[in-house]
């Protein structure tokens, strides 16, 4: 079993060592978890860019002493996006489906409220990964590979067609951007020069959105969901993020005795379809941008309450890539969540950075809380698992997009139902539903397996084989554990 735990004072997990690195240096420097988490998040934008960056949005759960602190962060379409085209040619790529970003706003709220350094020194190591270059990752290589045919015709295509393992990588223009943001602050993104260059650069690839898109763009402190069960404290983030529907899942555990199953019983993953239908469903009908929504998601955490709510099937979101970390200074402990949906995004590229493609995360039809239209937040994948237990304090978070309630439900239940150690429950077998509803698939890593019915198709992958990096933290008195996904090319660092 490969073990990849970490534990000390303080540290850092993440998919990428490099980021890793950053961010353990900052805290070596005196900097707190936020200060690390910047440049551990501007470090990934640079070795991963198919995960996250500029061109995308982000997410922040945590706790510190008592208090439980949530950002939100993500875009709105276009005030020139065309719902009626974008439901018409259901595009996954290309300009229809860009949204303004995110990350940066975060960047800056976390860095005024909370940060102790100042924004050159976060993003330095990051510039200089940018300018001087870094070998290409094999997961990048292999998001390249598997999105050149999609992108090929994009301004993607200048920047990484063609990249392989190992490759330097050298971008000039994400350094630029980043030198930019650091010397003339964060705001530059969005009300200065930088950010007309952007929308300039944007429209020219086809995308209908106009300099006030960007200086409109606001992200928020958000009031996590909240929900007691079985002497533990659960947080997730509030809509236009799916937590809702991690939280739906965890009740449904407990409610419905699922819990009853042994970890290897080929029941258990049958038992698991009708719940993970009914979650997904009240998800794609009800939960999108707050501003539309005709429910009050803080009335319906429990399974319970949403089980017999009338729904019906939608096309779903489908799949997704994200990158996710955790990070301790011995006093807070968060998680951060940055992502362009699918990899790469939308095949546009904004000052260096690939742009997501955020916007297919809209429903494909009227009618609905998720429908599309101008200036809207569409239905969020990114979200970040908080636990407040007997035992410590947990941030749970992942990549997975889609299928990101069910690996914190995955790793929740190795944890506290079958009462694995923390490299136990994040190297164990997994299973999930990568089509929730209607005709559903559930996808198995071996040694689990099931049977087929009429309704459900099993999938068997190879070991580790399922959608998915998971990293926790926990703090405990006194010291902090980091746990890092062995499905993922990342590493944990204590200090």
């Amino acid at each position: 079993m490969p073990v990849k735990i970490a534990q000390g004072e303080k540290g850092v997990s993440a998919d990428h060592y490099l980021a890793v690195k950053a961010g353990i240096e900052i805290l070596e420097q005196g900097g707190n978890a936020f200060d690390a988490a910047i440049a551990v998040s501007s470090v990934l934008s640079v070795v991963q860019p198919q995960m996250g960056g500029p061109g995308g949005d982000g997410f922040l759960l945590g706790f510190l002493d008592q208090d439980v602190i949530a950002y939100s962060s993500s875009g709105r379409s276009p005030s020139g996006f065309n719902p009626e085209r974008f439901i018409q040619e259901k595009p996954v790529a290309g300009p229809l489906t860009v949204t303004v970003p995110g990350l940066v706003y975060l960047w800056g709220m976390v860095n005024e409220e909370y940060g102790t350094l100042p924004m050159s020194t976060l993003l330095k190591p990051a510039i200089s990964l940018a300018y001087n270059g870094f070998r290409a990752g094999w997961f990048l290589a292999s998001s390249v590979k598997a999105r050149r045919d999609i992108l090929s015709n994009y301004k993607w295509a200048k920047y990484y067609m063609g990249l392989s393992h190992g490759d330097l990588v050298v971008n000039r223009d994400a350094g630029r951007t980043l030198r930019i943001i650091a010397t003339r602050g964060w705001d530059e993104f969005y009300h200065g020069k930088l950010a007309e260059e952007l929308v300039s650069e944007l429209q020219e690839q086809g995308v209908d959105l106009g300099l006030e898109d960007f200086m409109e763009h606001e992200g928020f402190r958000v009031t996590p969901l909240k929900l007691e069960l079985d002497g533990r404290t659960f947080y997730e983030l509030p809509p236009n993020s799916q937590g809702i529907t991690t939280l739906n899942l965890i009740t449904a555990l407990h409610e419905l005795g699922l819990d009853r199953y042994g970890f290897n019983d080929p029941q258990r993953i049958l038992a698991w379809s009708e719940p993970v239908e009914k979650s997904y469903l009240f998800r794609d009908n009800f939960i999108g941008d707050p501003d539309y929504m005709v429910v009050n998601p803080y009335e319906y955490l429990h399974y319970g309450k949403i089980k017999d709510v009338k729904t019906f099937a939608t096309e779903g979101l489908g799949g997704g890539d994200t990158t996710f970390f955790v990070v301790s200074d011995g006093e807070a402990v968060m998680g951060f969540i940055q992502s362009l949906f699918h990899p790469f995004g939308s095949g546009l590229m904004m000052g260096g950075f690939p742009v997501q493609n955020r916007g297919i995360g809209f429903a494909k039809t009227k009618g609905l809380p998720n429908s599309p239209a101008p200036k809207k937040l569409p239905l969020h994948t990114l979200s970040i698992l908080g636990i407040d237990a007997e035992e410590g304090k947990y941030i749970i978070g992942c990549v997975g997009g889609d299928y990101r309630p069910q690996l914190h439900l995955r790793v929740y239940e190795n944890l506290f139902i079958y009462n694995m150690d923390l490299a136990e429950a994040l190297d164990a077998p997994r299973f999930i539903y990568t089509k929730p509803y209607v005709k559903q698939t559930v996808e198995v890593e071996p040694p689990l397996n099931t049977v087929e019915t009429g309704k459900i198709s099993l999938v068997l992958t190879r070991p580790y084989g399922t959608h998915g990096h998971v990293h926790v933290a926990i703090k405990k008195k006194g010291y902090v554990v980091l746990g890092n996904d062995p499905r993922s090319e990342g590493i944990a660092i204590a200090l």
